[in-house]
């Protein structure tokens, strides 16, 4: 018989611990980046202002887009190329002597792309899906559901629009009765003499929208580049980011707040005046709501804030689906980890399949669909 105790297989076996512990890392690790990726951005290289950039100071809807600008917009969720046409937004170049029927989108970051790339946003999606439409994306990052109704009504346009979409979101509730938001004045509606007044108008310009905010490379610790380089690893971030959200809700007492209920009624009227303006134009108006994260995910008490809004499209006629079903169905992430709670890439690919689908299979615009393909 064999005699295995000489000391060589003793140094043996004491390597193969190391080394199986690193190989089942590594097959970890893979299996994170292709099913589930979550790579790290150091605060120092976040770069994600509320003024200049791609954003511009406007006296009617308080922000708007730059005009042909380009930047690079890097959080804590990812690091993305952005860039805007010839009037600011971050849509395509639009040839205006098409005879092709016009669908229109309004919204705010999710519908604008935040934190992710031109060709992943749900949109540009949606145009590949439907080359017989002009699809417009005038929607802006920070916009609530008031300024989009101040845009639209003010969008230039001649040619004919079919469909105006608007994509709703929970903190439009809050934003709709703000006039300050993410650090920028803007416009707000109020109700006086039971009608819907704007006031803030015109929006006064702080002295943020002049300053430089470009990004500086900041002196950081050993320590702090030390834990940068053991973030990479998309299995640590993840163990990291569980763990910081295990001291939060020990500190909550493992209870999250529900969300604050807002003022309704100017959201409502918002609505209904919104709807009023597509129809003069001769177009059909429809709601798609964002699910909130906490609802798909099932994070603490949470009733989806889309109960209440879907009674106000009822009872004002305005065709309003809830996007939150098909989000249900998935087993893979559709939302960032971090602050915000926008859509990643894969996302986006199910709220343009969503949107598709009802668009080309509900019984009365399919038909409207199918003669407008025709034209």
């Amino acid at each position: 018989m064999r005699n295995l105790n000489f000391p060589g297989n003793k140094t043996l076996r004491i390597l193969l611990i190391p080394g199986t512990v690193f190989i089942c890392f590594l097959i970890i690790e893979i299996g994170y980046r292709l099913l589930d990726p979550f790579p790290y951005f150091s605060g120092d290289t976040i770069n994600r202002t509320q003024h200049g950039n791609l954003s511009q100071h406007d006296p009617i809807l308080g922000w708007k887009g730059v005009p042909g600008g380009k930047t690079q917009l890097v959080t804590k969720n990812a690091r993305v190329s952005l860039e805007h046409n010839k009037n600011g937004y971050r849509d395509i170049e639009h040839d205006l002597s098409t005879k092709k029927p016009a669908i229109v989108f309004l919204g705010d970051s999710f519908t604008w792309g935040h934190e992710i790339e031109f060709e992943e946003m749900f949109v540009n999606l949606l145009r590949e899906k439907m080359p017989s439409y002009e699809i417009f994306n005038l929607s802006h990052r920070g916009y609530g559901t008031d300024q989009e109704f101040i845009l639209f009504k003010n969008w230039n346009y001649d040619g004919a629009i079919k469909l105006v979409i608007l994509i709703f979101f929970e903190n439009d509730l809050s934003d709709n009765n703000l006039d300050i938001n993410y650090m920028k004045p803007k416009p707000r509606y109020i109700i006086h003499d039971n009608k819907l007044s704007l006031t803030g108008v015109p929006v006064p310009k702080i002295q943020k929208w002049d300053d430089n905010y470009q990004s500086q490379n900041k002196n950081v610790s050993l320590t702090h580049k030390l834990k940068s380089i053991a973030l990479k690893s998309h299995f640590l971030h993840d163990i990291y980011f569980r763990y910081r959200i295990f001291k939060y809700l020990k500190k909550m007492n493992w209870e999250i707040p529900d969300n604050k209920v807002e003022d309704q009624s100017i959201t409502y009227r918002i609505l209904e005046e919104l709807n009023k303006s597509v129809v003069a134009r001769g177009a059909k108006l429809i709601v798609f709501f964002i699910p909130s994260k906490r609802e798909i995910e099932n994070i603490g008490n949470y009733s989806p804030y889309q109960n209440k809004v879907i009674e106000f499209c009822e009872e004002i006629g305005i065709t309003c689906i809830d996007l939150a079903p098909d989000f249900k169905q998935t087993w893979r992430r559709a939302y960032y980890r971090y602050e915000g709670g926008h859509w990643n890439s894969y996302g986006n690919q199910i709220a343009a399949e969503s949107i598709y689908n009802y668009l080309t299979t509900n019984p009365v615009l399919k038909i409207e669909l199918n003669l407008m393909e025709g034209e």
